[in-house]
C-alpha cells in the first residue's frame, strides 16, 4: 500500500520559498525590485572615505565620455568641478535597483555649476538606454565610453561609481548597489564641490 503525502504548512513555506529564489535569479526585474526594497530599508549605503588615496588624472590620462548627440565631455576639460561617475546597463539588476536614488541626486545636482554627473552605458547602445530612462521616467543623461580606462579604475563591475575632486584625483570608488541620494553621501559630495 502506497501512502499519501501530506501537503503541510511548511511544504507550502518551503514551495513558495523556492520559487521565489527561482524566480529572483531568473528575472532581473524581480531581483531589481528586491534590492531596491533592501535599499529602502537602509542596506547598500556607500562607504563614504575618511580618507582615500588621491590618484590624479594628470596628462595624458584623460577619460572621454560621449552623449548620445555625439558631443564628446573629458575628464581633463572638467577640472575645477567635481565629476560623479555611474558606470550601468539596462540588464543589471543592482543598476536598476539604485536608478531611482541616482535620478534624484542628479536632480539634485544638474544645474550646480560645480558638479557633473555622468550615467555610462556600458554597453554603449545610446537607444536602448534612452528608452530605459524615458519608460521610467529618469531624466538622468546617457554617457557612453569614448577612451579607454585603466581597470584598477573600472575593472568591468557595474555598477561602479567613482568620484574625481575639482582637482582630478579620483576620491571615491564603490562598486555594487548603493543609495546615493542619502544625506550621509550628499553631505561628503557638498563638501567637495564647496572645496
Amino acid at each position: 500500500m502506497v501512502e499519501k503525502k501530506k501537503l503541510t504548512v511548511g511544504n507550502i513555506i518551503y514551495l513558495l520559498s523556492a520559487a521565489v529564489i527561482v524566480i529572483m535569479l531568473v528575472n532581473p526585474t524581480a531581483k531589481s525590485l528586491l534590492i531596491r526594497g533592501l535599499i529602502g530599508i537602509g542596506f547598500f549605503k556607500p562607504e563614504i572615505p575618511i580618507q582615500v588615496s588621491k590618484k590624479a588624472l594628470a596628462d595624458p590620462f584623460n577619460i572621454a565620455f560621449r552623449d548620445s548627440s555625439g558631443r564628446t565631455l573629458n575628464t581633463d576639460d572638467l577640472r575645477g568641478k567635481v565629476i560623479f561617475v555611474n558606470f550601468w546597463a539596462t540588464w543589471c539588476p543592482p543598476c536598476i535597483a539604485e536608478m531611482p536614488t541616482l535620478d534624484d541626486f542628479y536632480k539634485q545636482y544638474k544645474n550646480d555649476p560645480n558638479a557633473v554627473v555622468i550615467m555610462a552605458d556600458v554597453d554603449n547602445n545610446y537607444e536602448k538606454a534612452n528608452a530605459f530612462m524615458k519608460k521610467h521616467q529618469y531624466v538622468l543623461p546617457v554617457y557612453t565610453l569614448a577612451s579607454n580606462i585603466p581597470e584598477d579604475i573600472m575593472d568591468g563591475t557595474i555598477p561602479t561609481t567613482l568620484v574625481f575632486n575639482k582637482k582630478g584625483e579620483l576620491v571615491f570608488r564603490h562598486t555594487n548597489t548603493a543609495n546615493y541620494n542619502s544625506t550621509g553621501f550628499r553631505d561628503y559630495f557638498n563638501k567637495l564641490t564647496k572645496e
